[in-house]
């Protein structure tokens, strides 16, 4: 009993102690945001600016500027024998201008991600499809950019 319980702390020690490190681990202090200009579909922009302000500190010591400009594109994707449209492709692409306000340096990267819906035959669940896969690429072009600035700001 005494014996399971020694091997169970020293298993338990180990692991804690082992190190490691997710590679996407939020470090607070890495970038500040001074100034973030949207441009694009105004709720989508809302929610992405609000995704990237939570990496922002203002006691970091690397400081930008961010202009981002995001397209929203819908198009049809697969049409039945009599023109009806099944399925729609929708894609957001995102240009982000980071602009270093110590020496005017400029980084600029694009992202893009694209997702299916499908049309259904409520004209109402159909909009529920599009929010849901806006809602879903927002979040992954979110995630893009948070671990591009991780990336980023760790190679300084």
């Amino acid at each position: 009993m005494i014996y399971n319980k020694f091997i169970l702390i020293i298993i338990l020690s180990l692991l804690i102690s082992c190190g490691y490190k997710p590679s996407n681990q939020k470090n607070n202090n890495l970038v500040y945001l001074q100034n973030i200009e949207i441009i694009g579909e105004q709720r989508i922009s809302y929610i992405l600016k609000n995704n990237i302000l939570l990496v922002s500190n203002k006691d970091s010591k690397n400081r930008y500027a961010a202009k981002i400009e995001i397209v929203k594109k819908k198009k049809d994707k697969v049409k039945n024998k009599n023109g009806k449209i099944l399925r729609y492709n929708l894609a957001l692409n995102t240009d982000l201008e980071l602009t270093n306000l110590q020496n005017n340096t400029k980084v600029i990267k694009t992202f893009s991600r694209d997702a299916n819906y499908e049309v259904a035959t409520i004209h109402s669940d159909t909009i529920k499809n599009e929010n849901n896969v806006t809602k879903n690429l927002i979040q992954q072009i979110s995630d893009d950019i948070v671990n591009f600035l991780n990336i980023l700001m760790r190679n300084k």
